[in-house]
């Protein structure tokens, strides 16, 4: 298996003994609203927020590395054709 699966399963167990480790409650102010919630939850939710934004940056990276080299080939393939004739 990937070395980032395993990586990602460490950070995933520590995350949880931490959070377990943690588990008072917290007050989180977001602009005009407050929530009180678990220190827990507070650090799993962050934590899959934070997954979330890396898997959407890794996809539009790839996908524009992807579209340039496809923009590569098509030129590649048209000066190939301009050349033999």
């Amino acid at each position: 298996m990937k070395k980032s699966f395993w990586l990602f399963i460490i950070i995933a167990v520590l995350l949880v003994v931490f959070s377990v480790q943690n588990a008072f409650e917290v007050s989180v102010n977001l602009f005009f609203y407050e929530v009180r919630l678990s220190m827990a939850v507070l650090l799993i939710i962050t934590f899959l927020l934070g997954l979330l934004v890396g898997a959407i940056y890794g996809y539009a990276k790839r996908n524009k590395r992807t579209a340039k080299k496809k923009e590569s080939e098509k030129h590649e393939s048209e000066n190939q054709v301009n050349e033999e004739q």
